[in-house]
């Protein structure tokens, strides 16, 4: 892992994004993080009797997206200058802000109302029905996302008028409906 400063124009003012930038190296760290939660959860479920997994740290599924991807983690932003930073990653080829969302169960996954990014990712740590460390990464459709009904009278850009945190399941809603394919499948 290491950081980087990415200068960029927004609005005649320069902004400065400071990213985290993953290789190969830092995989043993996936893993290592990755076993530990599973342990975790077990502590969780049998010794607790909880009756669901601790939610997947953002910290990690942002990270291996990153790593797959080649883009960096936003950590923070420099002379903002009304440049939103409502997105977790960078990709610094393409300039384009990503939203990543991640799920390792059926529940629902929720967006901030005010979230503004170019590009939308899924990374899917239970496709199968297990989570044993595989992963898929999908790409989702801004329009899709946009137009999900998240209510019988309700699409998810509603909600975020009203400045509701909207919430459905991507899985079944989207990824399962429509038949999408991985862009990228991973195991640690």
């Amino acid at each position: 892992m290491k950081t980087i400063n990415y200068e960029l124009a927004h609005n005649n003012k320069t902004v400065i994004l400071n990213l985290m930038t993953f290789d190969k190296s830092d995989l043993k760290i996936f893993k290592s993080v990755f076993k530990k939660l599973q342990k975790l959860n077990k502590y969780v479920k049998n010794d607790l009797k909880g009756t669901r997994n601790i939610n997947f740290p953002e910290s990690l599924s942002e990270a291996i997206f990153c790593f797959e991807m080649n883009c960096g983690k936003l950590l923070s932003a420099k002379k903002k200058s009304g440049y939103s930073t409502s997105f977790d990653a960078y990709d610094t080829k393409r300039d384009k802000r990503i939203q990543i969302k991640c799920s390792a169960s059926a529940g629902p996954t929720s967006f901030g109302p005010r979230s503004e990014y170019d590009e939308i990712y899924f990374i899917d740590f239970k496709s199968e029905g297990k989570i044993d460390g595989t992963y898929k990464i999908y790409k989702l459709e801004n329009d899709d996302i946009d137009n999900v009904k998240v209510n019988k009278k309700e699409k998810l850009t509603d909600q975020q008028k009203g400045e509701k945190r909207p919430r459905f399941e991507i899985r079944g809603t989207l990824v399962v409906k429509k038949n999408l394919k991985p862009i990228k499948v991973g195991k640690l």
